[in-house]
């Protein structure tokens, strides 16, 4: 009897533990989602993006964070470890102890496992930020260099600045070619010496898309003075085949042809030339497995024919630009893998529209995309 009390005490205790561990993961018995660590960077106390003081912030980013128990530096004397100030499945945060020196920080989750972040942090001692004098930009850069109206990532700056104190920013997009600035916004009492950040829509002052060009982000104090500014290259539409490729038959070529075929290996990949929402999903003998979507703020559709029957979004799905929404293949009536591509104005594709000539439009999108 005192054996199976014995047995039944030890069971409880292990499915208890097991529980525990369950709830570390976030759902079932067993150990928790590894973690990944993607990036690490500064947000409190900052010299720069990578550069934090002691007793500053950091912020690490990736999957699986959420059941982060432990943040470890690199000390002069050793390894450093900390709790973190937060933690949830995408970014943890972190205080940097006094004695931790440059290089890569690792998390750990209760389960012993373990990510290192692939690039190092440089840590500076906490007295290097001293008393300041006026406003200066510090850091600013624009992510991606390349970006797209509607499309997922939008065009982002990251900044840092210092002064005596929290104070106002604006920031401004200009156009370089015309001087022109399409928009601004004022992001108020933000603190010096901390990353911040600011994501524009692609959408001038009058909520129009902005013109295709090259573009800067201009990060000043909102009482005037000096600032700093950071470029991108903005569009309003990609190409949609991301492979090589050649153009095959254009407008009006042969019976009823009222697009352009653009030719490319089976199976390369096909994203939305413009974001919207997806109008038609269906196959159709002659055009095979195809697409139509609402272009996002054009009225116009966008229609996409011989694709591979997987990886097409179904109706009513919203995507972005540059999002993947099909392979290109042969299916239907179709001599070869190729992208028969139609384009449609307002107010759409067999809706009272008519079929615009996109051989113009595709080529200006490929110099460029």
């Amino acid at each position: 009897m005192a054996t199976l009390v014995a047995a039944t005490a030890g069971a409880c205790a292990a499915i208890g533990s097991g529980a525990a561990l369950a709830q570390v993961g976030g759902g079932g018995l067993g150990t928790p989602s590894p973690p990944l660590v993607k990036d690490v960077t500064c947000s409190v106390r900052c010299l720069d993006l990578r550069t934090v003081t002691e007793t500053g912030k950091i912020e690490i980013t990736g999957t699986g964070l959420g059941s982060v128990s432990t943040v470890r530096f690199k000390g002069d004397e050793g390894r450093l470890d900390v709790k973190p100030a937060s933690a949830a499945d995408t970014v943890v945060t972190a205080t940097v102890p006094e004695g931790a020196s440059d290089g890569k920080v690792s998390v750990l989750n209760m389960a012993g496992q373990k990510s290192t972040s692939p690039s190092a942090i440089e840590v500076a001692p906490k007295d290097s930020i001293e008393a300041v004098d006026g406003f200066s930009v510090k850091h600013a850069e624009a992510t991606p260099t390349k970006t797209f109206f509607d499309s997922a990532k939008r065009s982002e700056l990251e900044y840092l600045f210092a002064a005596d104190g929290p104070t106002d920013v604006r920031v401004n997009v200009i156009n370089k070619k015309t001087g022109e600035t399409v928009d601004s916004v004022v992001q108020e009492d933000q603190e010096p010496f901390a990353n911040h950040s600011f994501k524009w829509n692609g959408l001038d002052a009058d909520k129009s898309v902005a013109r295709n060009g090259d573009y800067k982000f201009q990060v000043s104090q909102l009482s005037g003075g000096p600032g700093a500014g950071a470029g991108f290259d903005y569009y309003d539409h990609i190409f949609p085949l991301r492979g090589k490729h050649y153009y095959g038959d254009g407008l009006g070529a042969g019976r009823g042809h009222q697009g352009q075929d653009v030719f490319a290996k089976c199976g390369t990949k096909i994203v939305a030339a413009r974001g919207g929402r997806v109008q038609v999903n269906a196959y159709q003998s002659a055009a095979g497995y195809y697409l139509v979507i609402d272009g996002q703020k054009t009225g116009q559709d966008y229609v996409y024919m011989h694709m591979e029957q997987r990886g097409r979004p179904a109706a009513g799905t919203r995507v972005h630009t540059g999002d993947v929404i099909g392979y290109e293949s042969d299916t239907g009536d179709a001599q070869g893998c190729h992208l028969h591509f139609e384009l449609w104005s307002a107010p759409g594709w067999y809706e009272g529209g008519h079929v615009l000539d996109p051989t113009t439009p595709l080529k200006k999108w490929d110099r460029y995309s």
